[in-house]
């Protein structure tokens, strides 16, 4: 392609356009577009009409890891899209009949352009929702083990960070005082009980409502299950 376009007298667009890696931008899926879409999806949940009777909409969102990388992609697209914008301004240097005969892929660009823009834009009003304390309340879910508590601190901190309102920790698969029948059982909720008091030493977890979801014997499946579980939690 490159030989081509010498041949035509233009070697120095071609130059240009692979400095630019164009291959790699249209080819190359970006970062954090997974988060992106679920992104979408919850301000489709949140307009629709279809959810309006609904007093509630719960997301289960990912592990740590990925809910954090969702709630920094705003700024994940505020960068894409200056590297858009920069990309558009060194192809406006060039003459106005190189622009003629890329038009094609110029309209192209502008599509693309405008597409992650209104991303963008939507991103900003999850955001907005997100942070408002009178429609949104992100609730930590944790078990009882001295790792998944670290992790629930690490994830308080970045909420906060976030201004993203947290007032409940749930701590789920806590053995019931009855499990001191058997010694193991006995050693298990011993240990599980000194893990939630490092909740209340925790300088990220202590001001939160801790409530303590119990260990079943069953797996909580279906309205009824959900809504015994339910009874048990916010009783």
């Amino acid at each position: 392609m490159k030989d081509l376009m010498d041949s035509m007298g233009l070697g120095m667009l071609a130059d240009r356009l692979g400095e630019l890696k164009l291959g790699e931008l249209l080819d190359t899926p970006p970062p954090g577009l997974d988060e992106a879409i679920a992104i979408s999806k919850v301000m489709q949940f949140v307009e629709s009409q279809q959810y309006n009777m609904f007093t509630r909409i719960v997301f289960d969102t990912a592990p740590t890891g990925h809910t954090l990388r969702l709630l920094s992609l705003p700024d994940f697209l505020d960068a894409s899209i200056g590297k858009m914008m920069k990309l558009k301004k060194k192809l406006a240097s060039t003459t106005s009949a190189f622009k003629s005969v890329f038009g094609k892929e110029k309209k192209q660009q502008d599509v693309a352009s405008d597409k992650l823009e209104q991303l963008r834009e939507r991103m900003a009003k999850v955001r907005d929702l997100f942070r408002d304390p009178d429609s949104t309340e992100f609730v930590i879910v944790t078990i009882p083990t001295v790792m998944a508590i670290s992790e629930s601190s690490r994830l308080h901190a970045s909420l906060r960070k976030e201004c993203i309102p947290v007032q409940r920790l749930i701590v789920n698969q806590v053995l019931p005082p009855s499990a001191s029948d058997c010694k193991f059982c006995a050693m298990k909720r011993k240990d599980q009980m000194r893990v939630l008091e490092t909740i209340m030493s925790d300088p990220q977890l202590a001001n939160l409502r801790l409530v303590q979801a119990p260990l079943v014997d069953v797996e909580i499946r279906g309205v009824p299950a959900l809504k015994f579980m339910g009874d048990m939690i916010w009783k």
